[in-house]
């Protein structure tokens, strides 16, 4: 059976060294992620989902900030509220139990973890929950798999809860 860390392994794509990546600010560019995951280049909708991919791969947050950072360049872009949304999930049997992996709205997956766990914010005046991912982006979590969740999820004096990774995250 396959270790949680493994499976991250696995699920994650390869991680860029942003901590070692040092470059210059070099302004801002035209682009924005609206609050449904959709990127656009100075107001035109970005169809082309590699490209989607290829900026995805070197965004951050820095700060307050989302940046598009390589070894060279640093450039700020605009994000309405969460970068990605959690679109889709599935269980996963792991040597440390159950494991729940989500799906982005750019087919990557991740695991629900100590590492990426989730976090409730106010979105549009409800509580939503997040998933928490590498160099400061998150995921909001669809209606659809909220929907989801809350039919499998439990509840204690806290609120209702899935289980993933061995460890409790609370959808309240």
């Amino acid at each position: 059976m396959i270790s949680l860390n493994e499976l991250s392994k696995q699920l994650s794509e390869p991680s860029k060294p942003f901590d070692s990546w040092q470059p210059s600010h070099c302004g801002e560019l035209p682009i924005v992620i609206n609050d449904q995951g959709e990127w656009f280049y100075g107001g035109s909708k970005i169809t082309r989902a590699p490209m989607v991919k290829l900026f995805a791969s070197v965004l951050c947050k820095e700060d307050e900030y989302f940046y598009l950072k390589t070894p060279i360049e640093k450039i700020k872009i605009t994000v309405v509220d969460a970068p990605f949304i959690i679109v889709d999930w599935f269980l996963e049997q792991t040597s440390e139990g159950e494991a729940l992996c989500c799906i982005d709205n750019l087919a990557r997956q991740w695991v629900v973890s100590q590492q990426q766990p989730l976090q409730v914010k106010s979105y549009k005046g409800a509580k939503v929950p997040y998933l928490i991912l590498p160099f400061g982006c998150s995921a909001r979590i669809s209606r659809s798999v909220f929907y989801q969740w809350a039919e499998k999820a439990e509840s204690d004096e806290l609120g209702y809860f899935i289980r993933s990774s061995g460890e409790l995250f609370y959808l309240t």
